[in-house]
């Protein structure tokens, strides 16, 4: 009996349901490593914590990463994922500079602030200083630091749009300050002692403050030179 068209699909059916079932799992064990990570920091999660974590055997993750090593690298592709997400379609808005500085600290919040980004932070530094990373694995560590760079850029000219500071130290404070910030404030929230009842309330004056603070260096810095020795 010749194969019907419901039957020629049914094949074709139900690799889609085993491809998306594959990228179902696989985003678990991503899920599983980086609360692993934050759980228990990064050489402690191990292989064996991971799949029970993710509620998997490790022949299971073995199966879509191949190696420790590999699902490393894999969660710094998925933090690289969510930082082009949370710039992609992210607007620097205001009038003045402070304005735009303000704008463009609560897009970097976003991912930096997270707590997430402190488990990206540890493999990052974890793959580049073991001696055991693959030449392979630098090379991706390089081009994912590399790939991330041009929308921060873009978002970067956008806020100083108008204004051009005449030192390079002023651009780059830009960034690793309002990063720093955010990054200052999720770390603080990962030590188990601490209280930040009083600090989360700081915490949006502060990023005003840093914003009208960067904004006034930044004016400053794009001003006309009055004549020499004045």
């Amino acid at each position: 009996m010749p194969a019907t068209e419901t039957d020629a699909a049914s094949p074709r059916k139900a690799r889609r349901k085993r491809d998306g079932d594959g990228s179902a799992s696989r985003q678990r064990v991503l899920d599983a490593a980086i609360a692993c990570i934050l759980s228990r920091g990064l050489y402690r999660a191990s292989s064996n914590a991971i799949a029970e974590q993710a509620g998997l055997s490790w022949g299971v993750i073995q199966y879509y990463f191949g190696s420790r090593e590999a699902l490393m690298l894999a969660v710094l592709e998925e933090g690289a994922r969510r930082l082009t997400d949370s710039v992609r379609d992210a607007a620097i808005t205001g009038t003045t500079v402070a304005e735009r500085v303000g704008s463009y600290s609560a897009i970097l919040e976003r991912y930096y602030g997270s707590p997430d980004y402190l488990a990206f932070t540890q493999v990052m530094l974890g793959l580049s200083h073991d001696p055991r990373t693959s030449d392979t694995t630098m090379a991706t560590l390089r081009r994912i630091s590399e790939d991330a760079m041009p929308p921060l850029r873009k978002l970067q000219d956008d806020v100083l749009a108008g204004v051009s500071p005449r030192r390079p130290e002023v651009r780059t404070l830009l960034f690793h300050a309002l990063r720093g910030l955010a990054l200052s404030h999720v770390m603080l929230g990962a030590v188990p002692s601490n209280d930040m009842t009083g600090a989360s309330r700081e915490f949006p004056e502060q990023r005003g403050l840093l914003a009208e603070a960067l904004a006034l260096l930044i004016e400053r810095d794009s001003a006309p030179e009055g004549p020499a020795g004045q």
